[in-house]
């Protein structure tokens, strides 16, 4: 019982930090995390969001720890990756007071509309600047690219996979991520520690909601190509509507 009410101070402290999350009939909030997964699927070092509350931290490391993962591979064997996603879920009543979360997607992390302040971190992957006045109009998408990457650690030979025939507002997406890609700094892709020769095949989503769109299957492209990099880690656990 002890428990339940430190997590369920600690969740309501972190959805009073977000007044716009508060007053929502279904309060939603973000849950990062990065883990390292072995090569059997077993995610490992969890690390969640240093932002988050103690007992938010310990509630995802204990929940992460249980799930599996679908590994990508080379030459026909299974890789260990590391994953930076997100768990978005929704804070529900529990009997008794307090709150309890139940999932509703985990994703790897996409661009939104008010991600100017994350660019500015420095990732190694640089965020596109989202066109303003596609932000406003909501314009959507998901666009694919495939390059390799070069021994300073820059994109070359960069190729829109998806969509092949873009429209004049996919034209402007494409141009800022072809300037971020450009901007960016990425380490070679590694396998077993050492690096492989491989075409990274990189999403870049643009989203203006909670809930960004799904991206293409892209299966029959990635079987007519076998120079491509490993794929990330999918999860093989079905979390959705589950409790953290």
């Amino acid at each position: 019982m002890r428990t339940r009410w430190i997590v369920s101070m600690g969740l309501a402290a972190a959805l009073c930090g977000a007044p716009a999350l508060a007053q929502s009939p279904a309060p939603v909030i973000t849950l990062g995390f990065k883990a390292d997964v072995q090569a059997d699927g077993v995610p490992t070092n969890i690390q969640p969001d240093a932002a988050l509350s103690p007992p938010l931290q310990a509630m995802v490391r204990k929940r992460v720890a249980e799930w599996r993962y679908r590994m990508g591979t080379w030459q026909g064997k299974p890789v260990a990756a590391t994953v930076s996603q997100q768990i978005t879920a929704e804070a529900v009543p529990v009997n008794g007071g307090g709150f309890a979360l139940r999932i509703k997607s985990v994703a790897y992390p996409s661009v939104r509309a008010d991600s100017a302040a994350a660019a500015e971190k420095k990732p190694r992957m640089v965020a596109p600047v989202y066109p303003a006045a596609l932000a406003q109009r909501g314009v959507q998408g998901v666009l694919v690219y495939a390059y390799a990457v070069d021994a300073a650690g820059k994109a070359v030979d960069v190729e829109l996979v998806h969509p092949q025939q873009p429209d004049r507002d996919f034209k402007l997406l494409d141009a800022a991520s072809r300037d971020a890609i450009a901007k960016s700094r990425m380490p070679p892709t590694k396998v077993g520690g050492e690096p492989v020769p491989c075409r990274v095949l990189t999403p870049i989503t643009f989203s203006t909601e909670r809930e960004p769109p799904k991206g293409p299957d892209l299966s029959t492209y990635r079987a007519g190509h076998p120079e491509l990099c490993p794929l990330p880690p999918e999860l093989l656990t079905d979390v959705a509507g589950t409790m953290l």
